[in-house]
């Protein structure tokens, strides 16, 4: 199997469990009860500063994932994977799991690298589509 194609699994198991966190954190602050209703506000309530952050993290990796999967597939299905394929892929990976583990931790300056590693890595792979 092409490594762009183990980096995308790689990537939907972290978008598959990338909410676990946050839940965490909400069953801490509210409850698991509150877990398992409709989830009303609690006022006076809200998430401890670790869990909001992961939330916003998962928030952002659910905006930047789909244009990944499409990259990859699209290069896959073209038949365009090559040794630079495999480093953005990898360096999409490497940069979005940084990023939601930096943005879990508070680390700004890290989390901006990161998350720009990502993004250029997949601004490549989306342009090597079109070349």
């Amino acid at each position: 199997m092409p490594f762009d194609y183990q980096a995308l699994a790689v990537m939907a198991i972290l978008y598959s469990f990338g909410w676990l966190p946050v839940s965490v954190g909400k069953a801490r602050v509210f409850g698991s009860k509150w877990l398992a209703s409709n989830r009303e506000p609690m006022i006076g309530k809200e998430l401890e500063p670790w869990a909001a952050r992961c939330d916003r993290a998962y928030g952002n990796l659910k905006d930047y994932f789909p244009a990944f999967v499409v990259a990859v597939l699209l290069l896959g299905a073209t038949d365009k994977f090559d040794s630079s394929t495999a480093i953005a892929s990898g360096l999409f990976v490497l940069g979005r799991v940084g990023h939601y583990v930096s943005y879990a931790l508070g680390s700004v300056g890290a989390r901006g690298a990161l998350f720009g590693i990502s993004f250029f890595a997949n601004l490549y792979l989306l342009m090597k589509v079109l070349i």
